[in-house]
């Protein structure tokens, strides 16, 4: 139905909308996205007391209901700091109780460097649907994946992640393999796709590095997204 295979040196505005703004420990800028080689890269970086990153997404100009949402990506990932692919509806939580009219936000794939203890959590990554909204009424469904013994880590790699999304409900893949699946919180409206790198220290990614992430030509935390593709 529709790809981007992130060609050339600028990024498709008729597809992408890239953000500007504060959000949670980061500023988004369009500074943090970039394309080359064949690749869209979002690298995250520290400057004047800053830390930046990168947010973009489909929404207002292209959705789709149920399909197979795939997209090669490679993760480099540092502490308090997170990757992800994912959709969401515009209409999240409203009304409650109604995920099929409502959506859901669909997290494909979440990849962090450690945890909120600190370990290294690096080769695993999370999958997750959540509806009804982030307030008193938010309902949460998780699940998680990982390579197989042997195989090309997840940080620093690449891999291909996937959402079958139908009627029924969700199953999630990693290079093909299905990692996790649920019929909870199922959504049945258009949603948008989004590819984003986030920053909150003290939080479920660890702990912001003392000294920042580095500057944006220095920086080593970065994803990088081969290609996004949609079927249906």
């Amino acid at each position: 139905m529709w790809h981007d295979e992130f060609e050339g040196s600028a990024l498709d505005t008729t597809a992408w909308t890239v953000y500007a703004g504060p959000r949670r420990d980061a500023r988004n800028s369009p500074d943090a996205v970039s394309v080359a080689d064949g690749m869209l890269t979002v690298t995250t970086y520290s400057g004047d007391g800053t830390h930046v990153t990168g947010f973009l997404d489909t929404a207002r100009k292209l959705l789709w209901t149920y399909g197979w949402f795939e997209a090669r990506v490679r993760f480099e990932s540092s502490p308090g700091e997170w990757g992800a692919f994912w959709m969401s509806s515009p209409a999240i939580g409203n009304p409650v109780g109604d995920p099929g009219a409502a959506g859901a936000e669909i997290d494909i794939v979440e990849h962090r460097s450690r945890d909120t203890a600190g370990a290294d959590i690096s080769n695993s990554y999370v999958a997750n649907v959540h509806w009804d909204g982030y307030g008193a009424d938010h309902k949460h469904a998780g699940g998680s994946g990982a390579p197989p013994a042997g195989a090309t880590p997840l940080q620093n790699g690449w891999h291909t992640y996937a959402l079958l999304w139908t009627a029924d409900g969700y199953e999630f893949f990693l290079d093909g393999v299905r990692q996790w699946a649920t019929g909870e919180g199922v959504s049945r409206r258009p949603e948008f796709i989004r590819l984003t790198c986030e920053v909150q220290s003290a939080s479920w990614a660890g702990s912001i590095p003392a000294g920042g992430y580095g500057s944006r030509t220095r920086s080593t935390t970065r994803m990088q997204v081969d290609w996004v593709r949609v079927w249906q």
